[in-house]
């Protein structure tokens, strides 16, 4: 057996169903590889597009995406897809072709140092040699991707190193491997939920870490809400993490949000963040919520427990599993303070009617032509059903859609996130449609983002695989121009 037919053995037996890519001369035995595998390839028309589609299949599956590229041009053109899951937390394995290891630093065609510059995007960059274990590097790669903060890693894969013979004893196909959960600290955890239930205005915010927690947190996220009568607000990530039709949702924080959800958070006296690092788009440049609020922060990543707003109480695990830690305690009390609590949520029901009765708000119904962007997200939300999944571009289309397009479900919400790259929605919807052929997917973009992925039409004409485009065509960069007239 050729080592690349290890790799591939071993990716199957981690149930990898799809790979994301474009073949190249030093990919050409991966490839080959492929042809008897269970494993699917999709061809894309530029590498960006196939890393777009690994993070959107790792962001509605909770799996990790596979995606590669050939040496040099197609490695380089993997990068921005593979930092938009670097800094939206996204768990993608990356593979990239590499000339002959005794051909390196002599010259050779397509020749670049793919590990120094992948390095600073992923988790881990490792390239392979025939002296390794090549199983036990794929399985440790698919580990590392999803344990602790998720994340894309990289494996460059050079000519020579994947024709070589694999040794028999190197053959290690085992189940996935299994992901071991850090010690809770109880005490913090019990201090937690009894603040909570003293709390007058308390408030929580999920964030896109509830996505990866487990199958998904966002039934102990609701449970812990409706039991202690709290309301929730979620981050850009972490929309779908709480219906946005419930009585208890105070909305999306962050840029361009409604303003009954800045009044919530902006009032909050205690705040319980549960996967969610307050980063800039989330906080408007970290000046929401209020930075007086006594701060219960949970996260799987100690790094960004207190780095942008101080905690009273940190909590490092995993989101679910402290949920539901949570939920057992707060059952434990003979008050949850839903009594005392009774203004903050009528206050919640009164800053909606104020937004609701807003003319900002009220352009949902203009008759203007051309038509108003808060109309057709209104159009589009009127049409599509609860469970439409929606992936969403840069700009001024993706605020649009933010506001003005409320999310029900769980992972209906596919953005770009902190990192913004235009050209995003219309691949991601692609790899969201090929995951979950019976839903509605919808991607939203503008005239800009859909230029630079318009090739990708032909991916979706040739692997039959039907989605929607809403394109908000203003002629323009929106978003540029919109800072240029200021």
């Amino acid at each position: 057996m050729k080592i690349v037919e290890a790799i591939v053995k071993t990716l199957e037996k981690l149930g990898v169903e799809y790979i994301f890519g474009i073949p190249g001369s030093q990919t050409c035995p991966f490839y080959d590889a492929l042809y008897s595998s269970s494993i699917k390839h999709i061809l894309v028309r530029h590498e960006q597009s196939a890393a777009y589609m690994a993070d959107a299949y790792a962001k509605i599956t909770g799996r990790p995406g596979v995606c590669d590229g050939t040496g040099g041009p197609g490695a380089t053109n993997l990068i921005t897809g593979v930092a938009t899951s670097w800094t939206d937390r996204t768990p993608v394995i990356v593979f990239t072709g590499q000339q002959p290891l005794s051909e390196l630093g002599r010259g050779a065609f397509q020749e670049l140092d793919h590990n120094a510059i992948f390095a600073p995007i992923t988790k881990i960059s490792i390239r392979i040699s025939n002296s390794m274990s090549i199983t036990y590097i794929i399985r440790e790669a698919y580990r590392i991707s999803v344990e602790g903060r998720p994340g894309p890693v990289h494996i460059d894969m050079p000519l020579d190193v994947q024709v070589a013979d694999l040794l028999v004893e190197d053959i290690d196909l085992q189940p996935p491997p299994h992901i071991s959960e850090s010690k809770i600290d109880i005490e913090a955890v019990r201090k937690a939920t009894s603040l909570l239930a003293s709390s007058n205005r308390p408030l929580i915010i999920a964030g896109g870490g509830i996505h990866y927690s487990g199958i998904g947190a966002w039934i102990e996220v609701k449970a812990l809400a409706e039991y202690m009568a709290i309301p929730v607000a979620t981050t850009f990530n972490g929309r779908g993490s709480f219906p946005e039709d419930h009585p208890l949702s105070a909305g999306r924080m962050g840029v361009n949000s409604a303003s009954y959800t800045d009044e919530v958070a902006s009032s909050a006296d205690t705040i319980l963040a549960v996967g969610c690092r307050f980063a800039a788009l989330s906080t408007r440049r970290w000046s929401i919520p209020n930075p007086k609020a006594t701060l219960i922060h949970v996260d799987v990543d100690p790094s960004v427990i207190g780095l942008n707003y101080k905690a009273t109480i940190a909590i490092i695990g995993d989101a679910k599993t402290i949920l539901r830690y949570m939920l057992e305690e707060a059952s434990k009390l003979s008050d949850t303070g839903i009594s005392r609590r009774r203004d903050w949520l009528r206050f919640l029901e009164e800053a909606k009617e104020r937004w609701r009765r807003s003319e900002y708000f009220s352009k949902i119904y203009s008759d203007n032509t051309p038509l108003k962007p808060q109309r057709v997200c209104y159009e589009i939300r009127r049409i599509f059903d609860r469970s439409t999944i929606f992936t969403l571009d840069a700009g001024n289309n993706k605020l649009w859609a933010s506001t003005f397009i409320e999310i029900y479900e769980p992972r209906t919400w596919i953005q770009s996130g902190c990192f913004g790259p235009m050209g995003y929605a219309l691949p991601a919807a692609i790899s969201c449609k090929l995951v979950k052929p019976d839903r509605i997917v919808v991607a939203i973009c503008g005239d800009g983002g859909f230029y630079m992925s318009l090739h990708e039409l032909a991916t979706s004409i040739q692997e039959d695989i039907p989605v929607i485009v809403c394109v908000f065509n203003d002629g323009a960069l929106g978003t540029i121009k919109h800072r240029q007239t200021l």
